[in-house]
């Protein structure tokens, strides 16, 4: 048995770990989920093609330095990446080593069923079986009930902020393992790389790293349990969380309470962007922008169902929007030297993945204009000019049919098995 009963006590906790951890089996796991996952190389200058050369030997390594306890991570690569919504705006971003993420993977492996029991049902970031789907699921349900207002969420520095020696208490509680422990230090500790020039990491988390959204749930789950005890809807993925709320009272006093629960782990809000909100207004979460639209007016005595009484209404956000456009016109370039299949191929994983998530929202007049401004890319990369004669030659049914371009709106549900509709194109 992985867990056995504290004698002080009803918890369960985990007395030996980290021979489950090196153990090649569950390294050989970690290794395939980090290169499935893909992603950079970190300051040994090692990337994944080299490291799969060479992948049998280094977990062998690796499995010995853990075992004779001799394993030391290094430091992250800390780059910085566009901040959404705000391209002139950098946040940093740490990439470990691929070793050192097959590392983290391994841990993570073995720690995630253990916490995975004790976290909040009001949690769903990166979590298994749960989705940013599943928490507007619970936020629409929520607000039709009649909770109008909203505390929207947000955390200063989150990634930056976290005390190390509180979260390691917090993985005490349930493993008792020292070694875990000591490898989450390490971990922690590790530093990072800027410029050349070697920094500590004091507190935090960093942004990039496989262990840190577990951490990140482990760290923020008496929040959670705080909230939903004291009666407050709240809502959390990984950093971002909301509470709906049925007066404007009950939402200062929530968003009062959060401040002072979350003020006992050492962090602290945002007040640029912490705010209460009503429906009418709108809000923005996980991408989604949900708002009360005007709705028909129609007499009392014709509306026969109440369904969406609220006349609430989903849509993707503008910044997401513009995200996916930018991305479009960045693999659209005319001066790409790509065939027109390729360029086909390299832009449908974005088409589909971006629609995908959006396609049970309120997107069928969006979908079809994306569809059509998408065609017009690709004619103007074919002819290097945006008014050009491609319809003639590669018409929408035979992008859709021949060249297998993804059509958003067949991505809609109960639109995707029908035929290519005729577009009108500019």
């Amino acid at each position: 048995m992985m867990t056995e009963k504290v004698s002080t006590g009803k918890k369960l906790k985990v007395h030996s770990l980290i021979d489950k951890v090196y153990h090649p089996t569950n390294l050989e796991r970690a290794w395939r989920k980090v290169k499935a996952n893909k992603g950079a190389g970190g300051i040994d200058g090692i990337y994944m093609d080299e490291f799969e050369k060479v992948a049998k030997e280094e977990l062998k390594t690796l499995h010995k330095h853990l075992k004779e306890r001799t394993y030391e991570p290094l430091p992250v690569k800390r780059v910085y990446i566009p901040k959404r919504g705000k391209p002139k705006e950098k946040r940093p971003l740490g990439i470990p080593t691929i070793i050192d993420r097959v590392c983290q993977q391994a841990l993570k492996n073995r720690l995630e069923p253990i916490f995975e029991e004790t976290f909040n049902d009001c949690s769903f970031g990166y979590r298994p079986k749960r989705s940013p789907h599943h928490a507007m699921k619970k936020i629409w349900q929520e607000i039709k009930q009649g909770n109008e207002w909203i505390v929207d969420g947000d955390l200063r520095d989150y990634f930056g902020t976290v005390d190390h020696e509180i979260l390691i208490d917090m993985v005490a509680e349930k493993v008792s393992d020292g070694r875990i422990l000591f490898l989450i230090r390490q971990m922690l500790k590790a530093g990072y790389i800027d410029k050349k020039r070697r920094y500590e990491t004091k507190a935090g988390t960093p942004q990039g790293a496989v262990i840190s959204p577990l951490l990140s749930n482990i760290y923020l789950t008496p929040f959670d349990n705080a909230m939903t005890e004291k009666g407050f809807k709240l809502t959390r993925f990984a950093d971002d969380w909301l509470i709906v709320c049925k007066s404007k009272a009950e939402a200062e006093k929530a968003l009062k309470t959060a401040k002072e629960e979350l003020e006992k782990l050492g962090l602290t809000l945002n007040q640029n962007k912490t705010r209460i909100t009503n429906i009418k207004w709108g809000f923005v979460f996980l991408g989604y922008k949900i708002k009360q639209g005007k709705g028909l007016k129609l007499p009392k005595s014709i509306v026969k169902t109440a369904a969406n009484a609220l006349n609430l209404y989903a849509f993707p956000s503008d910044e997401s929007i513009k995200r996916f456009m930018d991305t479009i016109r960045q693999r659209t370039k005319r001066k790409i030297p790509v065939t027109f299949k390729e360029l086909v191929d390299i832009i449908n994983p974005v088409i589909r993945g971006w629609g995908t998530y959006y396609h049970k929202a309120n997107v069928r007049k969006l979908f079809n204009r994306l569809d059509r401004w998408i065609i017009r890319r690709l004619w103007s990369h074919r002819y290097k000019k945006w008014r050009n004669a491609g319809w003639k030659k590669y018409p929408a049914k035979r992008l859709y049919e021949e060249f297998r371009l993804v059509n958003l709106i067949q991505l809609i549900p109960g639109l995707e098995r029908k035929p290519a509709q005729k577009l009108a194109l500019l």
